[in-house]
């Protein structure tokens, strides 16, 4: 089976990840190397692992900070020429654009996308256009998410969860008395809430994650910096990994619907529970044993959730985590792909 994986252009694979997009498409690398032949269609700052091959093309950054959709779609057209003229057996999309899909529809090529996203306005059109060839389907990361998508796609949706590997994050808690929250430094990803549910708690609060929002960052989490919230950079994995066996609780205050939180999961693989809204896929992915989910939607209630998940066992969310294991996540893909061809 020859495999084309196509990531989404903006972010190169490459760790530390800039999200978790990124760090999904390099899990299912060596997954999908090991049962049949992968080219990867990413940025080209990528670190592709062999025998995996990277294919790709320049990319304007500067251009793309000023027309950002214009740089993906010229980039995106180019993936799939490259893919018509290359014969695969399937192409697995992960890129937010309507480009790959309706391609697909076009040249009858088979390919599955993975819907990583509640639906944007320019992806329903094609959605719902390229979803009527027997040849394209659909599959999304939380049951969330599939029933967001369903009225724009003329396919039955699977839902096949995101995984890690959880050996990685695993290890024995030194928890001080500090909170954690980490990801994308977005206004989306409400890290200003955690900063004052924490200073309700009164508890000092570790930040971490690419800031991918320069006005975001200064004004709404810089003030706060140095009185019990301290910003740590962007962390690869191995440090995010200590960083959450000293924390007592992981604490995401989003803003939207998040589509799965592969966060969320790391954290509950270390044994730190989850405190956050009661939206999107988070009932899905924390459950009840994961850690707690606010009952309101504002920071007194996110506070409350944090000071209740303080008293969860580490066991317990450990076992929670145990549900998205990376074996599994890449088999249910790979027997998709499979069906696809």
């Amino acid at each position: 089976m020859k495999i084309a994986l196509i990531a989404h252009p903006r972010f190169p694979i490459k760790s530390p990840f800039p999200g978790g997009l990124e760090a999904f498409i390099a899990s299912l690398i060596p997954h999908y190397c090991a049962e049949a032949e992968v080219v990867v269609y990413a940025h080209p700052g990528s670190d592709i692992p062999s025998p995996a091959r990277l294919v790709s093309f320049p990319f304007d950054s500067e251009a793309h900070r000023r027309y950002p959709e214009l740089i993906e779609n010229d980039f995106l057209l180019k993936v799939m020429r490259d893919i018509l003229v290359n014969h695969y057996d399937v192409v697995h999309n992960n890129a937010i654009s309507p480009i790959p899909t309706v391609w697909a529809c076009k040249y009858d090529l088979p390919m599955l996308t993975t819907l990583h996203t509640p639906p944007y306005s320019r992806l329903k059109a094609s959605a719902e256009l390229s979803s009527l060839s027997p040849y394209v389907h659909f599959n999304a990361v939380s049951y969330s998410v599939a029933e967001c998508w369903q009225p724009y796609i003329n396919d039955t949706i699977d839902v096949i969860y995101n995984g890690i590997e959880l050996t990685e994050w695993y290890g024995a808690k030194a928890a001080k008395q500090q909170l954690f929250s980490f990801g994308r430094i977005v206004p989306s990803k409400g890290f200003d809430l955690a900063v004052k549910a924490a200073n309700l708690l009164k508890i000092d609060l570790n930040i971490a994650g690419p800031i991918h929002d320069k006005n975001y960052f200064e004004e709404k989490i810089a003030p706060h910096l140095g009185n019990g919230v301290n910003y740590l950079g962007h962390l690869d994995h191995r440090a995010l990994q200590q960083e959450l066996k000293l924390a007592q609780a992981a604490v995401f205050g989003v803003r939207w619907d998040e589509p799965f939180g592969l966060s969320t999961v790391e954290a509950m693989a270390s044994g730190t529970p989850v405190a956050a809204f009661n939206r999107g896929a988070f009932p899905e992915v924390v459950s009840k044993k994961g850690g707690v989910l606010a009952l309101g939607n504002n920071v007194e209630s996110l506070a409350e959730a944090c000071e209740k998940s303080l008293s969860i066992h580490s066991d317990d969310v450990v076992h929670r985590a145990q549900k998205f294991p990376i074996h599994t996540m890449c088999s249910s893909y790979l027997e998709k792909l499979a069906q696809i061809i």
